[in-house]
């Protein structure tokens, strides 16, 4: 039986193709399958159960692990390393173990879009290890299903 994992919306806004991320390395997919969200809220939370595995410097990205071997980044704006951490407030540290709605990560939408761009993808840094994706585009609430994942 292979396995499925849900994913959770991790910030209210509208869910997109990375194809409408101004930024190479997301809408070729480089960084791995995934999506982005125009976010309509202040406030990140952990799509699934699992690890943080990275938590940038700037807290403007963050890295989890899922049991099954999933690798995700959520990276909130593009350009948005380049405010320093400022507008951002991390509730994760690395090693912490989080549930699907936790609260991770807390930005200054207003402040950030005034810098940078806040489209926030989120990625599979690891998609070689999927088989399909299926995404809802319709959701638009923080923590609720919009992803489900099967791994090969």
């Amino acid at each position: 039986m292979k396995k499925k994992i849900d994913l959770f919306l991790p910030i209210s806004g509208e869910v997109v193709g990375l194809t409408e991320v101004n930024d190479y390395l997301f809408n070729k997919k480089i960084m791995g399958e995934g999506v982005a969200i125009k976010p309509k809220d202040n406030f990140v939370y952990s799509p699934v159960d699992g690890e943080i595995v990275l938590v940038y410097d700037a807290k403007h990205a963050i890295g989890i692990k899922t049991e099954e071997g999933l690798q995700l980044l959520i990276h909130v704006g593009i350009d948005s390393v380049k405010l320093e951490g400022k507008g951002f407030a991390s509730y994760v540290k690395v090693g912490e173990k989080v549930k699907a709605g936790d609260k991770i990560l807390f930005f200054d939408r207003e402040f950030v879009e005034r810098q940078a761009s806040t489209i926030t993808p989120l990625v599979i840094t690891n998609s070689e290890i999927i088989e399909s994706i299926d995404i809802n585009y319709k959701t638009t609430k923080a923590k609720e299903l919009f992803m489900t994942v099967v791994l090969k």
